[in-house]
């Protein structure tokens, strides 16, 4: 499936299944959702997966920065949280390990090492260093790039280093169930951050879930 596929369908299956109940903890586990979701797709092999390697990596640093941007705007507590969670020197081992990871993986053929189960665990395991609280929403939208992989022609590798690769065989990554998950996502996500709601009524307006939606579109 394509990036933008994965970037919502990871943001909304976490959502579906951890069902965040306040800002400052739905913004980050959003975030670390839909990098978990597109970060598989950094392995590379042809041009064209290079040219897709970079729309990965442009996503995930969008992400990234519409969670700064809403902490900053909206004072969610993401800071407080991060530091009550971790210090400075895990989140640098984290990190560095992460990028690491990542540049291994960017060396790898397409649906090798970066979509198999060790890969969901070691570069979960980074985030859970960095911050563990939105290491579950990571780890959830890493897992479902891995599922909805499967539907299409090309196999992973799910058990790297193991040659066996799986497939359903049931699609293409650009045809019409490519385009129906994706919006799927989308409203999934849109519906969510409309019904979160706290004791004093609906905690998002109209505007809040506007600026939320364009900063991840």
């Amino acid at each position: 499936m394509l990036g933008r596929t994965h970037f919502f369908v990871g943001a909304a299956t976490a959502l579906i299944i951890l069902r965040p109940e306040t800002k400052s903890l739905l913004v980050p586990g959003m975030g670390a959702a839909a990098i978990g979701g597109v970060i598989s797709d950094i392995d590379s092999g042809t041009s064209q997966a290079h040219q897709e390697a970079d729309k990965i990596v442009m996503s995930s640093v969008l992400a990234l920065a519409a969670v700064v941007l809403g902490e900053y705007h909206y004072h969610l507590g993401i800071y407080n949280r991060l530091i009550n969670d971790s210090n400075i020197y895990r989140i640098l081992l984290g990190f560095s390990v992460f990028i690491g990871l990542c540049i291994f993986g960017m060396k790898q053929p397409h649906r090798s090492f970066m979509h198999s189960f060790l890969a969901l665990f070691l570069f979960t395991s980074c985030v859970d260093v960095i911050f563990p609280t939105v290491a579950p929403y990571f780890a959830i939208g890493f897992a479902s790039h891995l599922v909805i992989d499967l539907l299409n022609k090309r196999g992973e590798k799910l058990l790297w280093p193991m040659k066996k690769s799986f497939s359903l065989k049931l699609c293409s990554s650009r045809g019409v169930i490519n385009e129906l998950l994706m919006t799927m996502g989308m409203m999934v996500s849109a519906a969510y951050i409309t019904s979160l709601t706290s004791p004093s009524g609906y905690i998002w307006n109209l505007d809040d879930i506007e600026r939320l939606l364009a900063s991840f579109l």
